[in-house]
């Protein structure tokens, strides 16, 4: 009888590994690398005296004309796309960005939300608040 679990057992080892782990393969999905976005002008969380221009970092693998920037505050509304941010690239590859709104903000909070992609069915988004005083 340990004869019989002995052949078992060697028979299961000498299976080709990728018939024993078929579901661990990662080589039918393909990854996502999503943009990111830095060095945000204002920054997160900063009391402005008032908030009319804006700028930030987004990385070299992001898709410049998929940019696009909303600022919400209170009632002002603005959205802005690629056509109308200035998108300086650098030579490391990363974009700087910015964007200047049509009338300044003076009091309450904005928030500033940017969306991209890196390639298509790769988006991200990401933001911060402000507060004009």
């Amino acid at each position: 009888m340990k004869n019989h679990y002995v052949l078992i057992i060697a028979a299961a080892l000498s299976l080709p590994a990728n018939t024993v782990f078929a579901y661990g393969s990662s080589s039918s999905s393909s990854s996502c690398d999503k943009p990111t976005f830095s060095e945000f002008q204002p920054a997160a969380n900063k009391y402005l005296q008032s908030f009319s221009e804006f700028s930030f970092v987004a990385s070299s693998n992001t898709s410049p004309s998929s940019i696009k920037v909303n600022i919400s505050a209170g009632p002002l509304k603005e959205q802005f796309d690629a056509k109308q941010l200035k998108i300086n690239p650098q030579g490391n590859g990363r974009l700087v960005v910015s964007g200047k709104l049509n009338r300044p903000f003076q009091h309450g909070f904005a928030r500033i939300s940017v969306t991209a992609h890196s390639k298509p069915g790769c988006e991200k988004t990401d933001g911060h608040l402000i507060r004009v005083q």
